[in-house]
């Protein structure tokens, strides 16, 4: 018993790893590396099953035993989480993104996307080369401002983002209050 209590950890061990690396909770940042690095623990958890399912085989066909597919139903489940996650381009699934803008700095690899959210919550993603971290907030529209309620946003984001913009729906930009930082192009907005 305390062989499968083992068993059995270890591959939800593997599997919790392999999920917290796409959930998307606080500032995260994914990448080339973090996708390699999911590809070779899965790897890893099908050949731990696919051993532990040979083993099965053997000791059923000497001591006539059942067959134990707790181990695949484990993989399976946490193989499918992870794939949902992997695939979802909408990060926060439980609200509707009211305002999506788009910013590129021009001879350099750096971008940006700002995706604000009907319940009042932003994420400004800063998009390099090789991978992307997203810095979650909140927001507040006073007549046309928009004003992005998180202090250390330009340092995070290498002064892709600032805090205060003027909203100019005609123009479709975000318009920056401040001096040194790029208009960013809206390409999705709610009335």
């Amino acid at each position: 018993m305390r062989k499968r209590v083992i068993k059995y950890g270890i591959i939800s061990l593997i599997g919790i790893y392999l999920i917290f690396q796409f959930l998307p909770v606080g500032d995260y940042c994914s990448g080339l590396g973090n996708f390699l690095t999911s590809l070779f623990i899965v790897g890893l958890l099908i050949l731990i099953v696919f051993v532990l399912a040979v083993r099965n085989l053997i000791r059923i066909k000497k001591k006539k035993e059942k067959f134990d597919f707790i181990p695949l139903i484990i993989v399976l489940f946490f193989g499918v989480i992870w794939y949902f996650l992997v695939d979802m381009t909408d990060k926060k699934f439980w609200t509707e993104k009211s305002l999506i803008g788009f910013v590129e700095e021009e001879g350099t690899p750096k971008s940006g996307t700002l995706v604000l959210f009907k319940n009042g919550s932003f994420g400004a993603s800063y998009h390099r080369a090789d991978y992307s971290c997203t810095y979650p907030g909140d927001y507040e529209i006073i007549d046309n401002r928009l004003i992005l309620k998180r202090t250390d946003l330009t340092e995070l984001t290498d002064s892709i983002f600032t805090t205060k913009y003027l909203i100019g729906r005609k123009d479709s930009i975000l318009k920056p209050i401040e001096n040194g930082f790029m208009e960013i192009g809206i390409s999705k907005m709610e009335e």
